[in-house]
């Protein structure tokens, strides 16, 4: 494999890692995103060792998604649709001796724009993301990888929940002929967000809300016919843990969803890939419906 299809096929695997910070559009807009919804074919097929170049490979992602968010499995939803663009820089790196090993960094900004059924909407920066990633090729056609997220609490107001969160997960990649799969799975950890609301006379109260922890899981499978034509379907979990407000300690309940997806992996060129797909609703509680769209532009360089 040439350099070049090395990176775009590790270009895949970037845009995989970013577990989407919106946790204050989650909290303030009852939008329910599922973290690694992004991940689509040869997301974790990654270079090793010597396939990795002495100054690194860099790449630059725009990961965009259009959600509807009118329809909930319990009730009402408070959201109306949602649009997210995230924008991601990555460096990936190689350790001497370790020839069968790879190493990243990466960090994400973001924008996004949430409006709620009330006619309120909200447009600004999310929160930032920094992670770490390695991974091991025990075998030439298997990646077992693991990467560790810190989530910065910079994003305006109303799209952040103003928390420290962390996650980490398992990914693997294994591939056979023109089959790909692709699969993680992983836990998130909250911190505690901020809560500003009104008290019953009307007086403003600021306090935190202890957020749910978050299991989630997601898998890819892949057929490859030609350079523009790789059909992919796709599976997409959460669970959330139960919270309380700790202003009034109300329990805030869990929630979960199971998502499908469907779509179609091109290599427009040596340096730029393009996926897209929609994903919909399976089953779930106390969160809104997946309906969406995702387009995902991947540069190397």
């Amino acid at each position: 494999m040439s350099l070049l299809l090395r990176k775009v096929s590790f270009a895949l695997a970037a845009a995989a890692l970013v577990t989407v910070g919106l946790t204050g559009i989650t909290r303030k807009a009852d939008a329910g995103i599922i973290p690694y919804s992004v991940i689509g074919p040869h997301e974790y097929q990654l270079p090793v060792g010597k396939e990795i170049p002495k100054d690194g490979i860099n790449l630059l992602l725009s990961y965009n998604t259009f959600r509807d968010e009118s329809d909930a499995y319990n009730g009402e939803s408070g959201s109306r649709h949602m649009f997210a663009n995230i924008n991601k820089f990555v460096h990936i790196f190689n350790i001497d001796g370790l020839d069968n090993a790879g190493f990243l960094w990466e960090g994400v900004l973001g924008f996004a724009n949430a409006e709620l059924k009330d006619g309120r909407s909200f447009t600004g920066m999310i929160d930032g993301q920094t992670g770490l990633v390695a991974w091991h090729k025990p075998t030439k056609n298997w990646v077992n990888v693991v990467e560790y997220w810190l989530y910065l609490p910079i994003g305006d107001n109303e799209l952040s929940s103003h928390s420290w969160n962390h996650s980490i997960a398992y990914m693997t990649n294994y591939t056979l002929g023109g089959f790909t799969f692709d699969g993680d799975i992983g836990y998130k950890l909250m911190g505690d967000a901020d809560n500003a609301s009104y008290d019953t006379n009307g007086l403003y109260q600021f306090g935190k809300t202890e957020q749910g922890n978050v299991f989630f899981a997601n898998l890819v499978f892949a057929y490859k016919f030609m350079n523009q034509v790789e059909p992919f379907v796709k599976l997409d979990f959460q669970s959330t843990e139960s919270g309380e407000d700790k202003v009034t300690g109300a329990k805030l309940p869990g929630q979960h969803e199971l998502a499908w997806g469907i779509g179609n992996q091109f290599k427009i060129s040596d340096r730029l890939n393009l996926a897209v797909w929609y994903e919909g609703p399976l089953d779930g509680r106390n969160t809104t419906k997946t309906n969406a769209g995702y387009a995902r532009f991947i540069w190397s360089f």
